[in-house]
């Protein structure tokens, strides 16, 4: 627990803003999903492509025109 001990010394010497921020620091780590658990059983590269199924047209000429209007 020397860590904790450390932090709360730490936390002790913090301003009331830089606290609120540390406190939502916590809450969102608190809310994080578990490592390893996914939202979905499918792989990050299918649900990727699941999501771009429904696109028409070519992905890579889209981004090719985009590139070439920025030059």
């Amino acid at each position: 627990m020397k860590i904790k001990d450390q932090a709360i010394r730490e936390l002790a010497e913090l301003k009331p803003g830089d606290l609120l921020k540390v406190h939502d620091l916590i809450l969102s780590l608190k809310r994080r999903p578990e490592e390893g658990k996914r939202k979905s059983g499918l792989p990050p590269y299918k649900r990727v492509r699941q999501a771009l199924k429904q696109c028409k047209g070519s992905l890579s000429e889209d981004i090719m025109a985009t590139r070439e209007d920025r030059t």
